[in-house]
């Protein structure tokens, strides 16, 4: 996948976001509205069983200028097996985003380890970096509207289907505007939660790549 912090969102909403002639006609409808820093959308993967659930909360929690662009800091937080990692990108809010252009900066911080920053061409480096979601979306089609209870609330949700699952999206919900998806595995990732407030997770000062990639004088 392009980068960890979308291996979800570029699987999730941009195979299944498309128009009803299969192609991407939708996706600018989803970045016509700048992001509100501090908003956040949290996704739990729904389980059977009663084990602790996979949770992952996106927010935005700074703007800044960078080369000549509007870019927005967008976090996320997720909590997989007891274990908490936050990964935070640089990007502006456009299909870039998750076209194949690089974030300009990523920020990682695992669980137990130092936080590291690394530039967005360090990371277009990574195996499948070169992915245009935009094409993959393509082969999707459009289903119909519908209405979708999360815990989240209810939404008016757009629904798509593909080979991999269906996705229910709506302008109502925050960033993404993921409201559900069901994969073809028998998965179910459901919005479940919303709000304002998001801040950077990230207290300490990250270590640059840059340095550590250096070889000893």
């Amino acid at each position: 996948m392009r980068y960890p912090c979308l291996v979800v969102l570029a699987a999730a909403l941009f195979p299944s976001v498309a128009g009803a002639q299969g192609a991407c006609a939708d996706i600018p409808k989803f970045f016509a509205r700048p992001p509100v820093i501090g908003e956040w959308a949290e996704m739990t993967w729904e389980t059977k069983d009663k084990q602790e659930p996979d949770l992952m909360r996106m927010g935005v929690i700074k703007e800044e200028q960078r080369e000549g662009k509007r870019m927005y800091w967008f976090q996320m937080i997720m909590q997989n097996k007891g274990k908490r990692s936050i990964i935070q990108m640089l990007s502006p809010w456009d299909v870039t985003a998750m076209g194949s252009s690089p974030p300009a900066e990523v920020v990682i911080k695992m669980e137990g380890q130092p936080a590291m920053k690394m530039s967005g061409g360090f990371m277009g480096q990574t195996p499948n970096s070169q992915t245009d979601w935009r094409g993959v979306c393509a082969k999707s089609s459009f289903v119909g509207e519908e209405s979708v209870t999360v815990p989240a609330g209810t939404f008016k949700t757009r629904h798509y289907h593909s080979d991999d699952g269906d996705t229910w999206v709506s302008p109502e919900a925050p960033l993404w505007h993921l409201v559900k998806m069901s994969t073809d595995k028998g998965k179910t990732m459901v919005l479940s939660a919303k709000g304002t407030g998001a801040k950077n997770e990230i207290t300490e000062k990250p270590v640059d790549m840059k340095t550590m990639a250096k070889p000893p004088t």
